[in-house]
């Protein structure tokens, strides 16, 4: 695999601003897909609930492999960068796992938890869940923003003891170090997205307080505006932290990413409003961590000429041959190992 034979983002010259690129990835449309869903509740070792929807693709066989997509903040398996890229990885022929943290999507009403950036445990019994289900299927675990934070955080920690069926990685515009990514939104030409995250994790909040008896709760009754003030004041309490400072340290997967040992693949853009690029100069990164960084792109954004792509999308198709050559890689190490018939080799 090399990256440097990817072509570079080039975005469109009326969209080349970082904000209208960011606004863009959350509003284009996306067709229904003709694939059905397999909808499956995992529960949790406190006795929560997470949710999952598996798509196979028709000609997929036990054994292939399949793709797990984390999404983001305020984000579900609805979101459109997550059935965008979803979309693309079944035709490649994978099957897809995309995930309802606690109190998201199909799982809103369902958990009495809530989702939250450290939530390093829950992704691994989402992992063992799907193991569970193909137990012979090598395993790509996907995250965007928050999520691809929370993935670089797991296969981090991991380290050399991770379950060998999860075999590689890609994270997307991951802010890998809370506290300086959200000092950054204090930015005047941030604050937008600080107010935007915010109004909803609060509205969020007070409608499952309506709706979903013995919801964990401390009774903060004046939620506040900003989101690391939300973060010190509710998120960290109810998930176990003394306050914000706690929280991101935990939840920050920049001091582990020189731990990772399994290939993995970082897409960030230089411009990014919400996840500032010279966090990554902070840290020391393992050598099987590609990088990818393009001088454009915003927050998920990265549309542009397609450049010999079959559409708009550069991030999508990035991560989609990265994943593709990672698996004939795979499969030509097996080859080597065991001659084409299966049958070891005569050294």
């Amino acid at each position: 695999m090399f990256i440097a034979d990817y072509p570079p983002f080039r975005p469109f010259q009326w969209l080349s601003n970082r904000h209208l690129q960011t606004v863009a990835s959350f509003f284009t449309p996306v067709g229904p897909s003709k694939n059905p869903t397999q909808r499956y509740v995992v529960r949790t070792p406190d006795d929560d609930v997470m949710v999952i929807h598996d798509n196979i693709p028709k000609n997929w066989i036990t054994g292939d492999r399949i793709a797990i997509l984390v999404h983001g903040l305020c984000g579900s398996h609805r979101s459109t960068y997550i059935r965008r890229a979803c979309q693309k990885l079944r035709r490649e022929g994978f099957r897809t796992i995309r995930v309802d943290q606690r109190g998201v999507g199909d799982a809103e009403l369902l958990s009495r938890g809530h989702a939250h950036a450290a939530a390093v445990d829950d992704l691994k019994v989402i992992v063992e869940a799907v193991h569970e289900l193909s137990p012979l299927s090598p395993l790509t675990l996907i995250g965007f923003s928050l999520g691809g934070n929370l993935v670089l955080n797991t296969v981090g920690q991991w380290g050399a003891q991770h379950p060998l069926h999860v075999d590689s990685a890609v994270a997307i515009a991951p802010p890998i170090d809370l506290t300086y990514c959200t000092g950054h939104l204090r930015q005047w030409g941030n604050r937008i997205y600080d107010a935007y995250f915010c109004t909803k994790l609060k509205r969020a909040l007070e409608y499952r307080r309506r709706m979903v008896p013995e919801l964990y709760d401390n009774g903060l009754t004046k939620l506040p505006g900003r989101l690391v003030h939300f973060d010190d004041q509710f998120v960290a309490p109810v998930s176990g932290f003394s306050g914000a400072r706690e929280y991101y340290q935990a939840a920050s997967s920049g001091p582990v990413l020189r731990n990772i040992e399994v290939p993995t693949l970082i897409i960030a853009a230089e411009d990014d409003p919400l996840v500032p690029s010279e966090t990554f100069k902070h840290w020391v990164v393992s050598p099987l961590v590609d990088l990818l960084f393009a001088r454009h792109g915003g927050h998920l954004g990265f549309i542009g000429p397609t450049r010999g792509d079959p559409d708009s999308y550069w991030m999508d198709w990035r991560l989609i041959r990265w994943i593709v050559d990672h698996d004939r890689h795979i499969a030509d190490q097996r080859v080597e190992r065991h001659g084409r018939c299966g049958e070891p080799r005569r050294v």
